[in-house]
């Protein structure tokens, strides 16, 4: 056996039916995993074999008892990897004013989003962070087709069903 053995502080309360009953009735899938290796830990399974069992990797599970020895289960359930993001550029109350004006189809490019927000928020983003700010503020900012002004509607119309007022061109 290679290393030290595995010494963890338990706390009185986390016994291993205790923690039996927390990991089997934990409902979000990450911290259950985490506390089931926490409960192989407790019946005396080490760390590279709960890794194995668990599939995961023997580091994870000597960061999830590092967890532990700092706040005890609840630290381990409420511990989230990945962190929460940088803060977004605009307040809420911006983000619902930026919704409702791209809803009213006042732009058509991406770009003029981002200039718009520039000049009234002084919020730099790029072209790529405007489409995931529309897409976070579930927007959808597309525009119609636009309609030349010589157009003639009825014409058009016509043409689809078939009663074309322009005769087709005779072949010689």
């Amino acid at each position: 056996m290679r290393g030290r053995s595995l010494q963890i502080a338990w706390r009185a309360v986390d016994t291993d039916e205790a923690l039996k009953a927390a990991y089997r009735a934990e409902p979000d899938e990450p911290a259950r995993t985490r506390l089931h290796g926490l409960w192989l830990l407790r019946t005396g399974w080490s760390l590279r074999l709960a890794a194995e069992l668990l599939g995961t990797h023997y580091r994870s599970v000597q960061r999830w008892v590092a967890w532990y020895r700092e706040g005890g289960l609840s630290a381990v359930r409420d511990h989230r990897m990945g962190g929460v993001g940088q803060p977004s550029f605009l307040t809420a109350e911006a983000q619902a004013e930026v919704a409702d004006v791209v809803a009213s189809g006042r732009f058509h490019t991406a770009a003029e989003i981002r200039d718009w927000i520039a000049e009234q928020y002084q919020a730099n983003y790029s072209v790529g962070g405007v489409y995931s700010l529309l897409a976070r503020l579930r927007c959808n900012p597309k525009v119609p087709r636009p309609l030349n002004p010589k157009a003639d509607l009825e014409q058009q119309e016509a043409w689809k069903k078939g009663d074309s007022v322009t005769p087709l061109p005779q072949r010689a």
